[in-house]
């Protein structure tokens, strides 16, 4: 996983002098690599160890694997945009056209797949389209699903060359949770060497416990789980293997090893025999805080100032007692910056916002992920994703 350094020092900053350093999920070991690249490059995601990687200002999606410097090349994303936002003039600036594609650089999910014939396929989640679009290495456009993709409750995830995503159904009166796989493309039957994305094929159905929330999916050692909060009151968590929900067992993990969760808007898992400051068979998230703590507004009616809730929290879950304890020292969702150096939990928990990881910048609702240092990349105030 690309380590998100901090500090405003994005992939490609003057000051990093071309390197970047990646971290090793299981076993914590720390590399730093040459890639100079990164001057004309953003990166959208990271999956199976590749980075997933869009060029500027062409548009042009580019996969590449860090430590052999082998890159695939993909069409660009921009012929898509008239797909997804029809009438959309094609005479825009290079610029322009950057800006119509933000809603695709903020939640776009990668998944990739090798055939039998090397031939080498992605898939990308656009969420908030609720589409995927589809392309081999070497094409010369991207294919966007006839489909959409169900009302999700998460982001997509990749898992093992497919995509995985929780959804709901508005209609259902009681909480049932979908789980559904989208399969790499495969050729057309009609046999002209083009190729087809189907439908998602649904795995789970299964009623959960009422305020679940919103279930991150999160692959743990070589299982995918589900974990998520399980009472309106936030105040435990459960843990779910998946291949357990499609057999219809709905039964809690109590136990995960040396595995730690930690999730957000997205989610990963990393192993405490890698990491000796983490703990194992836990859960780390942003928690939501029962202290109440007093404003700077005086109210005269009370003869005091007014109370608001505490700022969240992101604390961790002990799976076997059911207990919380801090997680980070640093308070990351007040309007004050965090002091550095930054704890080792803090950089991995900010690997779960894709709007600050990509920008070297830590998780802190006191700071706005946007390329202060690359206007020209700039997207509103929140940059690229």
């Amino acid at each position: 996983m690309l380590l998100p350094e901090g500090y405003g020092l994005y992939p490609g900053h003057p000051n990093l002098g071309g390197y970047v350093r990646f971290f090793n999920l299981s076993t914590g070991a720390f590399v730093r690599v040459h890639l100079p690249l990164f001057d004309d490059h953003v990166v959208l995601d990271s999956t199976d160890g590749l980075l997933l990687l869009l060029r500027h200002p062409d548009t042009a999606i580019r996969l590449l694997h860090p430590f052999t410097g082998d890159i695939a090349e993909l069409p660009p994303v921009w012929p898509l945009l008239p797909q997804i936002k029809p009438g959309i003039s094609r005479y825009l600036t290079a610029e322009m056209k950057v800006q119509e594609l933000d809603f695709f650089l903020r939640g776009v999910c990668a998944a990739v797949s090798v055939n039998t014939a090397g031939t080498i396929a992605v898939m990308l989640g656009i969420d908030i389209k609720r589409r995927v679009a589809y392309a081999t290495a070497g094409d010369q456009r991207w294919f966007l699903s006839d489909w959409e993709l169900p009302h999700l409750q998460a982001r997509t995830m990749s898992f093992q060359g497919k995509l995985y995503a929780t959804a709901v159904n508005p209609a259902d009166k009681i909480n049932v949770y979908y789980i559904c796989r989208i399969d790499p493309p495969q050729p057309s039957a009609e046999g002209n060497h083009s190729l087809t994305l189907q439908p998602p094929r649904m795995l789970v159905k299964s009623p959960l416990l009422v305020g679940f929330g919103n279930a991150h999916l999160v692959e743990c050692g070589s299982e995918l789980m589900l974990a998520g909060f399980t009472d309106v009151s936030l105040a435990h968590l459960a843990v779910y293997k998946v291949s357990d929900l499609i057999k219809g067992k709905v039964v809690p993990l109590t136990d995960i090893g040396d595995h730690a969760i930690f999730f957000e808007e997205h989610g990963l898992c990393v192993s405490a025999k890698g990491f000796p400051s983490i703990s194992g068979n836990s859960i780390i998230c942003r928690r939501r805080s029962f202290q109440m703590v007093e404003t700077g507004d005086f109210n005269p009616l009370l003869g005091r100032r007014a109370m608001q809730p505490a700022c969240p929290r992101i604390d961790q879950y002990d799976l076997g007692s059911g207990t919380w304890s801090p997680a980070i020292d640093e308070d990351v969702y007040s309007d004050v910056t965090p002091a550095s150096p930054y704890t080792l939990a803090h950089h991995i928990f900010t690997c779960c916002y894709r709007s600050y990881w990509n920008k070297g910048l830590m998780v802190c609702a006191a700071i706005i992920p946007d390329w202060s240092l690359k206007p020209n990349l700039r997207i509103g105030g929140d940059g690229w994703m």
